[in-house]
């Protein structure tokens, strides 16, 4: 057998970041930034009133105040995404909303409740009285106060946040050079397996891994281009891996790869040279990986075991850093934590664990409990979702007692 570590290098070698493209804002959530932005547009792009009011020359209402308003004949309304039709003339007024341009000869911007206008949609006045005498620059925004053209915006290597989109959409870009989501294929194997939710015969069980599968891909950011099952067909294997192949830059497989009489993966991927490797770990022992070669491109592919549990932390361990790199994350790699106990379990023997659990965090740190009576085994799907990470286990303790320290992997 060999270690954990070791098979994460096997796994992990050759993987490379995918190229760079560009990518319409609308489909650049969750990728990578390949390129630091700098600002092509000033934010604001031009000076703008920060309230709905009217624009004046402070001049104008020097000496305004509750008791002796000052009048001005208002020239223009002046709206969001319009401009003034000239120059405000001394003595002038123009109604204004906020986000609009300031007019050219306008200094400041009297508020709408500092006159006797009422707020709201009311038609422009002929004359406005002002109560309040303001300094130039009030409640004005001027054109690059906040960038300037040529700021640096967003630094190469981010993930793109609906924040970062924002930014990037407000400084100009309608497009961003990204590293593009890693498209996943998955394959589910087993004649037992049918569609979650039919109608079941003796002996068939609903495919949970092929739908957990594809939500782990995507909760890391990836795209799920392409879903299969198979019986124990080898040959009907082989056309999906050929299919996936085409759409996908890493196939993932569950079942088909312990010792049984009908593991079509392990009988097509010994066609492929595969590496079929016995893991030193629990659950997840059987695991395998190898390229396919489809249309001159190799396509890694990832062979994990079929039972629930044993997939999910065959995808946390191995899957997960190989979408990382194609990603373009370094950042992905799991992290452990010192956790305590909070009751007794059994491990496996001369097998390093890796139990799902539950934590809790206090002020005294964070306490771990197992999701099952059992601790950890490679069937118990029924109660994985009440995990919120992963205790890890040496090979050499086969019991942990309650308060014992442990190492706690949160997901």
């Amino acid at each position: 057998m060999i270690s954990v570590e070791e098979y994460v290098s096997q796994v992990t070698a050759g993987i490379a970041p995918l190229p760079a493209e560009e990518q319409p804002l609308e489909s650049a959530l969750g990728t990578t930034l390949t390129a630091s932005i700098e600002a092509r547009v000033a934010v604001p792009p031009f000076t703008n009133s920060a309230m709905d009011g009217f624009a004046v020359r402070a001049d104008d209402v020097h000496g305004a105040s509750k008791d002796a308003g000052v009048n001005l004949p208002v020239l223009e309304d002046v709206a969001a995404g319009s401009t003034a039709n000239g120059t405000l003339r001394p003595g002038f007024a123009t109604r204004i909303m906020t986000g609009a341009p300031l007019p050219e000869g306008a200094d400041t911007v009297v508020k709408v409740e500092d006159t006797n206008i009422e707020p709201g949609p009311v038609q422009m006045p002929d004359q406005v009285t002002i109560f309040s005498a303001v300094q130039p620059g009030t409640n004005v925004r001027k054109a690059g106060e906040n960038v300037a053209v040529g700021d640096l915006i967003l630094e190469a290597g981010i993930t793109v946040t609906p924040q970062v989109l924002a930014a990037a959409a407000s400084v100009g870009y309608g497009k961003l050079p990204v590293i593009p989501k890693p498209r996943i294929a998955i394959i589910s194997t087993g004649t037992e397996l049918q569609d979650p939710g039919s109608k079941l015969a003796h002996g068939q069980i609903p495919d949970s891994n092929g739908i957990m599968l594809d939500g782990l891909a995507r909760s890391l950011g990836a795209e799920v281009t392409y879903r299969g099952r198979t019986g124990d067909e080898p040959e009907h294997l082989e056309q999906m891996f050929t299919e996936a192949g085409r759409c996908a830059d890493l196939i993932i497989t569950s079942g088909g790869v312990s010792a049984g009489a009908f593991d079509p993966v392990k009988i097509v991927g010994k066609t492929h040279n595969f590496n079929f490797e016995k893991v030193a770990m629990q659950p997840g022992k059987p695991q395998g990986h190898g390229l396919i070669k489809v249309d001159g491109r190799g396509v890694p592919v990832m062979c994990l075991p079929g039972n629930p549990v044993s997939v999910y932390v065959s995808f946390m361990l191995f899957v997960r850093p190989i979408i990382g790199i194609l990603a373009d994350r370094p950042g992905s790699k799991l992290q452990a934590v010192p956790a305590l106990a909070g009751a007794s379990f059994k491990s496996a023997k001369n097998r390093r664990q890796y139990a799902p659990m539950r934590a809790e965090l206090s002020t005294s740190g964070i306490t771990v409990y197992p999701t099952h009576s059992q601790a950890s085994g490679s069937h118990l799907i029924a109660t994985l979702h009440q995990a919120t990470g992963l205790v890890v286990v040496a090979a050499d303790v086969d019991e942990v007692a309650q308060g014992d320290l442990v190492q706690y992997i949160p997901l």
